[in-house]
């Protein structure tokens, strides 16, 4: 583990929404996430890189030697890359891996710390090529020649409503293969299959969101517990059998509360609540902002994480909402980052809902076990899905990584979605 990485796993271990200066902590460590220049000036050094990091030709000018010395032809956005932090396409993040001379771990190791993005995605043809090639020791060119010789497949639009072949299936058999031709072969005769991608988290996605959504699913039970035991009921949760005073004071007390808007009532999801309810109280939305976010087109939050200074570009982009939920239900084939985020959000939310449910109260203090075994379901689902486990250093995943940390963990994560609220709201506040 980098020190780089280490330092934020530390921060997601230590930190606690009860440390004095607490949001001050969050702003300071959303602010220290590193963007694409910074990785992958890191990268380089590690790889044999030794003039100043602060030299923009000279890591430019060491970039074009490793491309030039692997028959690459290079792009012209070296120096962009370390000047504007713009992230290269897929195709040339690639270059870059067999310029380098990665090997398939490697590549995978470099797309999850460098780019925060997936590695291999084998559903499609150039990267199942690249694949095969690293694997086997072949070099960019040959990875060009046999992707020239492979028809190129229709783009469905969304996931075919039948047998589908899945990512894993397609590593399996090119972890068999050792001869080019063999893998020709396989993606030509089964070229029908590389139009669409991210099948199995498609699947996933639909698998988990039956379970949340249905009447008397996870979000409508979680609902119910989270009414009786914190929304209006909070005030007696703490009074509890110590308060002092007759029970008929108590009663009128919570009465009085019942006709009113706290900010501490979230919405809740009832049965066949709608999949913005459903959001929304996944995220801890309080009552008295969903009317606001409600009435937009497509209830989106991008207003919220838009240039929010504890959302890090990484971490708003593609973060889940209503649309990307309703876009997946419907089977079509999705952005690889917004799969990856929407597996991590259902997957944290349905481990805790349960264990909520099963302890029938919402203030639960989770054991470490449980939060271990949350991190390794969620791990252990995304590698299914071909997509690389939680990195502290990449900003979204240090949400949910920071949360499981945390006694409550879905409070957690709602309490840092509160602050991001809060910031957005001071912003605004500050600009009128």
């Amino acid at each position: 583990m980098s020190q780089y990485t280490e330092s934020f796993a530390i921060e997601a271990e230590t930190l606690s929404p009860d440390d004095d200066n607490y949001e001050e902590s969050l702003m300071k460590i959303a602010a220290s996430f590193r963007g694409f220049d910074e990785a992958l000036t890191a990268f380089i050094e590690e790889h044999g890189y030794t003039g100043d990091w602060g030299d923009v030709s000279a890591k430019a000018k060491f970039l074009r030697e490793k491309f030039r010395k692997a028959g690459i032809k290079p792009p012209r956005s070296f120096r962009e890359w370390f000047v504007s932090g713009k992230k290269p396409a897929r195709k040339t993040a690639f270059q870059i891996c067999f310029a380098f001379g990665l090997g398939v771990d490697e590549t995978n190791d470099f797309f999850r710390c460098v780019l925060f993005e997936r590695g291999f995605d084998c559903h499609t043809i150039s990267e199942a090529v690249y694949y095969f090639c690293m694997r086997n020791g072949l070099s960019y060119a040959d990875a060009r020649e046999m992707t020239d010789r492979i028809p190129v497949p229709e783009k469905a639009k969304a996931i075919p409503n039948r047998e589908v072949l899945y990512t894993g299936t397609i590593i399996e058999c090119i972890n068999g293969m050792k001869n080019k031709e063999d893998l020709i072969q396989y993606i030509t005769d089964n070229i029908d299959d590389f139009g669409y991608n991210n099948a199995t988290a498609v699947r996933y996605v639909r698998e988990l969101w039956a379970d949340i959504s249905r009447a008397d699913g996870l979000a409508a039970r979680e609902g119910a517990v989270i009414d009786r035991t914190r929304n209006r009921f909070e005030d007696r949760r703490r009074k509890g059998k110590t308060d002092p005073r007759f029970a008929e004071v108590i009663a009128e007390e919570v009465r009085q509360q019942e006709q009113e808007v706290k900010p501490y009532d979230y919405v809740t999801a009832g049965s066949n609540a709608s999949t913005w309810t459903i959001f929304a109280q996944i995220i801890g939305l309080p009552n008295y902002m969903e009317s606001e976010y409600a009435a937009g087109h497509d209830r989106s939050l991008t207003s919220v994480l838009s240039e929010n200074a504890l959302m890090p570009l990484n971490a708003s982009y593609c973060f889940p909402g209503q649309h990307s939920i309703d876009k997946l239900l419907r089977g079509e084939s999705a952005d690889n980052e917004m799969m990856r985020k929407m597996l991590i959000f259902l997957v944290f939310y349905t481990y805790w809902a349960k264990v909520v449910l099963s302890k029938n109260d919402v203030f639960y203090p989770a054991k470490r076990q449980d939060s271990d075994r949350c991190l390794e379901t969620i791990n252990n689902r995304l590698l299914d899905a071909g997509y690389p486990e939680l990195y502290a250093g990449n900003p979204y995943d240090w949400i949910f990584m920071w949360s499981l940390n945390d006694d409550h963990p879905l409070d957690a994560f709602r309490t840092y979605m509160g602050e991001v609220f809060a910031v957005k709201e001071e912003q605004e506040d500050a600009e009128d």
